[in-house]
């Protein structure tokens, strides 16, 4: 079993790390794409994604760039692997049993409801403000 973001996650979440890190200021693709290591090709759809999402916020031309939409603090980890990855689904039943939820749950039911919903608590608590100060203080 893999817990684990596609490419494109790591990327935006690597983008959103790096854009927090420089509080506010706009800053260019090209400068993110260099600095950050991420794909020049990739980082423009990965932007726009964010700023659907209404996490990043970009302007074209002189003085343009990206920048974090909110404060690193009110942006969780959630937020952010929901805007790249798309919205958490409640996986299937680990038993592959049809009636499993439908009132008649199977054996390993509760187990792993309990730990779908321990990693989505983990993600909405912590936000990119937390891994800032992680990164700055190394």
């Amino acid at each position: 079993m893999r817990l684990e973001l596609s490419s494109e996650g790591r990327y935006a979440l690597r983008a959103l790390v790096y854009l927090a890190e420089r509080r506010g200021e706009r800053v260019t693709a090209a400068r993110i794409s260099e600095e950050a290591e991420i794909p020049r090709r990739l980082l423009a759809r990965i932007l726009a994604r964010l700023a659907r999402a209404g996490l990043v916020e970009s302007r074209e031309g002189k003085g343009g760039g990206s920048r974090l939409a909110r404060a690193a603090e009110e942006i969780t980890l959630r937020d952010a692997v929901e805007a790249s990855e798309g919205p958490f689904e409640v996986s299937r039943c680990i038993m592959e049993q049809r009636a499993c939820g439908e009132g008649r749950p199977c054996a390993m039911h509760e187990a792993w409801e309990e730990g779908q919903e321990a990693i989505l608590e983990y993600l909405a608590e912590h936000t990119l403000a937390d891994f800032v100060t992680r990164t700055v203080s190394r």
